[in-house]
């Protein structure tokens, strides 16, 4: 073949019939590509929802646990330390020094940012201040209407006491006791709306070191405490898959 002849059969392969169909699906796919994924994006992207009352109207003198005999104590939170300015944060004081456990805590905190990395749970933040994590496992505790739900068990030891510490997320609806759980709800496509909410409860240990007390407190606690965060504050799950 001469040299012209196989020039004139190179350009005669370039504008053949399946090149010229690759190229031209490769044109439509470089138009039409991006614009339907960043619309695909779009409606898969979860949107914030607000509480639908906030933690500040909570009273927690309503809890049948209260009635036992506690005096109340609001402590006041840093907005920059835990991210949210929606949470409540309290401690249930013995009036009866006598009894083996003085004190108990309730923090509650809700989020509704997609972009949340989850950065606070009370491993964390302890280690952070200085606490020494001695036992971190998990335990099923059954709440009333919801059934059993997995809670995360956490003993710690500081320079002033040690405390057991019980904390769940409630996310778009669903329990879950770890944060890379949390995350994954949270990414995962579905419902239009995203939140997230740590409840937790801690009981400082009495003076003999008894953990099933502290344990059965604080379980008490959440029991009384999940209910109505579900019903009466927490975003409904028609609420978060509307779109």
């Amino acid at each position: 073949m001469s040299e012209q002849n196989h020039k004139n059969f190179s350009i005669r392969s370039w504008f053949s019939g399946p090149f010229l169909t690759a190229a031209l699906l490769l044109i439509l796919a470089a138009a039409i590509l991006p614009p339907a994924l960043r619309a695909l994006a779009s409606h898969y992207e979860k949107e914030p929802i607000a509480i639908r009352r906030s933690l500040k109207t909570f009273d927690p003198q309503r809890l049948p646990f209260f009635a036992r005999g506690w005096n109340l104590d609001s402590i006041p939170a840093s907005v920059e330390d835990i991210g949210t300015e929606e949470y409540l944060h309290i401690a249930f004081q013995s009036k009866d020094k006598s009894k083996l456990l003085q004190r108990i805590e309730l923090f509650i905190t809700y989020y509704s940012d997609p972009r949340d990395k989850v950065p606070h749970t009370p491993e964390v933040c302890s280690r952070q201040a200085g606490a020494i994590v001695r036992e971190l496992t998990t335990a099923t505790i059954d709440i009333p209407e919801s059934g059993p739900i997995e809670v995360k068990l956490l003993i710690l030891d500081d320079q002033k006491h040690s405390s057991l510490t019980l904390y769940v997320f409630c996310v778009e609806g669903l329990f879950r006791h770890d944060r890379e759980q949390v995350r994954w709800v949270i990414g995962k496509p579905g419902h239009r709306h995203v939140f997230f909410s740590k409840i937790e409860a801690a009981a400082v240990l009495p003076a003999n070191g008894d953990t099933q007390i502290a344990f059965e407190a604080c379980k008490t606690v959440l029991c009384q405490v999940i209910p109505v965060l579900v019903h009466d504050y927490f975003p409904t799950r028609q609420q978060i898959q509307n779109r």
